[in-house]
């Protein structure tokens, strides 16, 4: 894979990561529930993450600020 579609795909995961932390942040709870279903793990943690909103928005503003520094990272002379 080249350089330039390794830089774009790295920018939009880290700009999937700012969207879902941002949301999460703003609705904790309902953002949780939003993803209850797949495999009893992913369940039962969304079903925490619903039940503890300062927890979970703790996990969402570490995924916002992960995605905004993979996001950056990836800035380049591209304009």
């Amino acid at each position: 894979m080249n350089d330039l579609i390794t830089k774009r795909l790295l920018e939009l995961a880290g700009l999937i990561l700012i969207g879902d932390g941002l949301m999460g942040l703003l609705r904790p709870r309902r953002h949780s529930l939003l993803w209850h279903f797949g495999p009893e793990l992913a369940k039962a943690v969304t079903e925490e993450l619903a039940d503890h909103p300062r927890t979970s928005r703790a996990v969402y503003a570490a995924e916002l600020a992960l995605g905004v520094a993979l996001a950056t990272s990836q800035l380049s002379d591209v304009d």
